[in-house]
């Protein structure tokens, strides 16, 4: 997990395209892995998903959560899409 010491630091990162265009909150990740909040949070920590973070905010690489999902689920990476994109 990288960590930024404030917000702003983390902001100025998004902007300068050093995250993911596809970030999403824990929450959101819970909710298409099927797990709890706090086993995000333990995986993120366990850099087993791509998470950034700031003060009490925390983002994780969408596309990430998205693979792992089609892997818990079985589905091989070539098939499947949780999200839309263009």
């Amino acid at each position: 997990m990288k960590h930024y010491k404030r917000l702003d630091e983390l902001v100025e990162a998004i902007k300068r395209d050093e995250l993911p265009r596809h970030i999403i909150s824990p929450g959101e990740a819970c909710a298409v892995l099927g797990i709890s909040r706090q086993t995000v949070h333990d995986l993120c920590k366990r850099d087993k998903l791509p998470c950034w973070s700031a003060e009490r905010v925390v983002l994780i690489d969408g596309d990430a959560v998205q693979a792992r999902a089609l892997r818990m689920r079985g589905v091989p990476e070539t098939q499947g899409d949780l999200y839309a994109t263009k």
